[in-house]
């Protein structure tokens, strides 16, 4: 199963999905999470979902930055809006 179909999985029946990486780590996907990462995924035009999705994919690691990152931008967002 590719990352975001997991992903959509997660959203859809809202409960934690295990994904293995790659690598052959396993990430823990949270809903909240899921739906973050979706969030920014869909508002990237499609070379850097590419991209966004080979890394998600790549390893635990590189799944935690990518999500640290959506945090972190949907964060500004939230700031954008008081």
């Amino acid at each position: 199963m590719n990352i975001i179909s997991s992903l959509q999985e997660v959203i859809t029946f809202e409960q934690t999905l295990l994904f293995e990486a790659k690598d052959g780590s396993v990430i823990h996907i949270e809903p909240e999470d899921a739906y973050n990462l979706v969030a920014i995924h869909d508002t990237m035009n499609q070379e850097n979902q590419v991209k966004m999705r080979n890394i998600l994919e790549e390893s635990e690691d590189g799944f935690d930055k990518i999500l640290s990152f959506c945090y972190v931008q949907i964060n500004e967002g939230d700031e954008d809006a008081d």
